[in-house]
């Protein structure tokens, strides 16, 4: 798929997907209507910055205060409570109207 985001996960959705999970480490604030995506922070020091738009902190692996299994499982858990209805962060948000980007020939800017 194109390393593109938006355009990556356009054709995701466009292929069936229903729930997106992305991962940033840079902080992007991405969300892409019509499905919920789930925003993985995979540092903490991000996380902290821009909390309100990241919806769990995988840095907490990399810190030694949780497990691969924990974090696993809070996303799961997460995930089940947005399959139940919900909000994402980036939902909450009011992100996703101008993300859905199919993927064009040639260059993508």
């Amino acid at each position: 798929s194109p390393g593109y985001d938006p355009t990556s996960i356009t054709g995701q959705v466009a292929s069936g997907a229903n729930l997106v999970t992305f991962t940033t480490g840079r902080g992007s604030v991405y969300g892409n209507k019509p499905v919920p995506s789930l925003k993985l922070a995979t540092n903490t020091a991000m996380y902290r910055h821009i909390e309100e738009d990241m919806d769990v902190n995988c840095g907490t692996i990399a810190d030694g205060e949780k497990t691969v299994q924990e974090v696993g499982e809070e996303i799961f858990a997460r995930w089940m409570e947005v399959a139940s209805g919900a909000q994402t962060k980036s939902e909450a948000q009011g992100f996703g109207d101008a993300e859905f980007i199919p993927w064009q020939i040639g260059a993508t800017m």
